[in-house]
């Protein structure tokens, strides 16, 4: 999916174990998504597979921008569909793992679901809507053989609160633990190389706003940051005073930034929240105005106590660096055994789907 880069960067654990259980892996996806994946995987087969594009709006409307959108999104779910079946007879493809890719399944082949998103949040003033799109969100999903949910399925220890708890779920839905490249270390930081790391994602305009925001504030303080503009169609990197901008970087360089700085900001995307979970990682979350998913996940986290949250049209980035060195984060319940119950489902379902065809 191409709304910001979390769902390829989710996905890149996945291939990996994939293809270390000898699957032959085709890659199909689109715009600054598809770009980060060929850079990491080089060397597989790759499909651009356009589907629809959301045009996000300068404030926190979004739902209702979306509403006047819908019949896109519909048309783009359709015609994905219609791709899908062309790939499979021309690549010989015999399961598809879609990462909320709606139209991506087929009645002829194993086809597998990834979200953490099974109960949309609706803004306040729409509430009221939430469990009839629950139930046509559900019914969706049951074209599809079987979802995975990136979390744990205690109700008490998980990462996605209500999105994907608190309600019946199925058979075909499995909960297989955070997604993650990075592992812990406990092996201390003795001297940090950045006080501040600012890792920007997420669709425009709201990506460019967020950006200048943080740059004007951060320079203003004199503090050694770094800060990723998640442009992997762009290739730069500039040093601007106490400031180190990137365009973008690879994994192990995204890893190393985390651990060598005292201080994270982030979006609220639920891949960068897996990421800095399995890195024992505290930080400052600030969701994209307007996508109330990233709002409700802050505001969860943080009542658990794991990050803070704060809204970017009045962030200070002051009063929220000393807010979050007294927090007090816990870690230790999590572990990342994501790609391990990832593989260990994706056998089981096609041992399953080839018994029943």
């Amino acid at each position: 999916m191409n709304w910001g880069l979390g769902h390829a960067v989710r996905d890149i654990p996945l291939i990996y174990i994939l293809l270390k259980n000898n699957y032959d892996v085709l890659i199909a996806g689109e715009g600054k998504t598809g770009i980060l994946l060929k850079k990491e995987f080089p060397n597989l087969q790759y499909v651009d597979l356009p589907s629809f594009s959301i045009k996000y709006p300068k404030n926190s409307f979004f739902f209702l921008k979306l509403l006047f959108q819908i019949p896109a999104v519909v048309n783009g779910i359709r015609n994905e569909h219609k791709q899908v079946q062309q790939i499979i007879k021309e690549y010989d493809i015999d399961v598809i793992i879609s990462d909320n890719r709606y139209g991506m399944y087929s009645e002829d082949i194993l086809s597998i679901f990834i979200t953490h998103q099974i109960s949309l949040k609706l803004p306040n003033y729409l509430k009221f809507f939430e469990k009839l799109i629950l139930n046509i969100h559900k019914s969706r999903i049951r074209k599809f053989d079987k979802c995975l949910i990136p979390d744990y399925a205690d109700n008490t220890l998980n990462l996605s609160g209500t999105l994907s708890h608190g309600f019946y779920l199925p058979e075909m839905y499995s909960f297989i633990g955070i997604l993650s490249q990075f592992q812990f270390s406990e092996q201390k930081i003795k001297k940090y190389k950045y006080d501040i790391a600012i890792i920007i994602s997420g669709p425009e305009p709201q990506r460019s706003i967020f950006e200048k925001i943080i740059i004007v504030q951060v320079l203003k303080t004199k503090k050694r940051a770094v800060l990723i503009s998640g442009l992997p169609d762009l290739s730069f990197s500039k040093q601007d005073d106490n400031l180190m901008i990137y365009s973008h970087v690879s994994r192990n360089k995204m890893k190393d930034i985390l651990l060598n700085s005292e201080i994270i900001i982030s979006r609220a995307g639920y891949t960068t929240i897996m990421d800095l979970v399995s890195l024992q990682k505290k930080a400052i979350l600030i969701p994209t105005p307007g996508q109330t998913e990233q709002e409700y996940l802050a505001k969860h986290l943080r009542n658990k106590d794991l990050f803070i949250f704060k809204k970017q049209h009045n962030f200070n980035l002051i009063e929220s660096v000393n807010e979050l060195k007294n927090l007090k984060s816990d870690f230790k319940i999590f572990t990342n055994k994501g790609c391990h119950d990832f593989i260990s489902s994706v056998k089981s379902i096609t041992v399953k789907h080839n018994k029943t065809n």
